[in-house]
């Protein structure tokens, strides 16, 4: 976003954030994609999994990163794709 957006609540300018996903090795910056997730089976690194919440295939080409900015007065989140 070119201008920092304002609390459509509050009227408060909010502050500019992200929210990670978190990983294994560290975190990265949540991206939006297009269309419904695709499933890409019940396996992780070639192990069957169970009783989780299956992984989706990610085309990279058509992701956005996802910025959220949080208003300091009453918290409100909103998030915006770059």
């Amino acid at each position: 976003m070119s201008t920092t957006p304002h609390c459509p609540d509050c009227e408060k300018e909010m502050e500019k954030g992200f929210i990670p996903d978190n990983m294994f090795l560290g975190a990265l910056q949540t991206v939006w994609h297009p269309g419904d997730p695709e499933s890409a089976g019940d396996t992780f690194f070639g192990m069957k999994v169970k009783n989780r919440t299956k992984t989706v295939h990610v085309d990279q080409s058509g992701t956005r990163k996802i910025t959220t900015y949080r208003c300091p007065a009453c918290g409100l989140l909103r998030s915006y794709t770059e």
